[in-house]
């Protein structure tokens, strides 16, 4: 670890000296003004370690130049300024935004440190740090042990890949395996969630992420449902319950039916939607939820759901008829 630490040492040391002078820096200086070339064994040694740091940071994209003469006679190196430093950066509110929540969410892993200090030097171009993400955004993403499917689930939705995991509902004793196309990541509640198309159910379904109970492998198979051309997770109304809950396709009035659209599964915006799929947590809510929209809405299918509405229905309409 040792010998790592040294080596990461002498090769910022490299940058700043080869960038700082405005001439070419000469092997004899370089080896002479970086702390660990002066430590070399022999010439021999000092060239080999030079030239494997040289090689390193060009492999990282920074731009080592070698200065010759007219001869070709070798002066020194440099590092120009004008195509390594960096310009400023220049963000909207949206984008500094989802770096807030980016930094929140690696907060919580490995790369805390990392996280931090990029949004520290983001935030010292702003005038005013406090300003410089939405308030609203400050603490607001937690993350539990339960949480470590988020890292594989941006991986696949970056990749566009299917994803399996374990998964078990409130209702269930055992998880099991879900098979995935994802569509978006989002929080709510204080909890992650996954929206995407569930292969085996065939159907758009709601995961919430601590109830994943395994790893989360990204297969090789590519996303084979993609999210609608308008598919916004923004607005989508996260639900937290048992996604196995019974569904229901139902035709509703425009602009009418507001706890039936509120509870739409699969319309792209279920505000202007003829016709959405609503799931909940048992029939006997389903049913009352369709009764109370009354005749602004009408179930399609399944028959099961279509046969409870109409013998819920027949109930109200005779204690109505008893009542009078």
């Amino acid at each position: 670890m040792t010998e790592r630490i040294d080596r990461t040492e002498r090769l910022l040391n490299l940058v700043i000296c080869l960038m700082a002078s405005s001439i070419p820096v000469a092997r004899a200086q370089i080896r002479d003004q970086i702390p660990g070339y002066s430590q070399a064994p022999s010439d021999q040694a000092f060239e080999r370690m030079f030239e494997r740091d040289k090689d390193e940071l060009r492999s990282m994209g920074i731009p080592v130049e070698t200065v010759a003469d007219a001869s070709g006679e070798v002066q020194g190196y440099r590092i120009p300024q004008d195509r390594y430093a960096m310009d400023g950066v220049d963000l909207t509110l949206e984008e500094r935004a989802a770096v807030a929540v980016a930094a929140q969410v690696w907060g919580h892993a490995v790369a805390a440190p990392t996280a931090g200090t990029a949004v520290r030097k983001l935030e010292s171009t702003a005038g005013d740090p406090e300003t410089w993400a939405p308030a609203d955004l400050r603490g607001s993403i937690q993350l539990t042990t339960s949480d470590g499917a988020l890292m594989p689930l941006m991986s696949a939705l970056r990749q566009d890949r299917v994803v399996t995991f374990p998964y078990r509902t409130p209702s269930e004793e055992d998880a099991r395996t879900r098979t995935v196309s994802p569509w978006g990541l989002r929080s709510a509640a204080g909890h992650w969630f996954l929206v995407g198309h569930d292969h085996d159910r065939e159907a758009v379904r709601t995961f919430r992420l601590s109830r994943v109970t395994g790893p989360v492998t990204v297969t090789g198979r590519q996303r084979e449902v993609p999210p609608p051309a308008q598919f916004d997770i923004g607005a989508m109304e996260i639900l937290d319950r048992d996604d196995d809950g019974p569904v229901a396709r139902i035709r509703v009035q425009p602009g009418r039916a507001v706890s039936l659209r509120r509870r739409a599964v699969d319309a792209v915006d279920p505000w202007s939607a003829d016709v959405v799929t609503v799931r909940a947590a048992d029939l006997d809510e389903l049913v009352g939820l369709v009764c109370g929209a009354a005749a602004d809405a009408v179930v399609l299918d399944p028959p099961e759901v279509v046969t409870a509405v109409r013998a819920a229905l027949a109930v109200l309409a005779s204690g109505e008829g008893s009542d009078a």
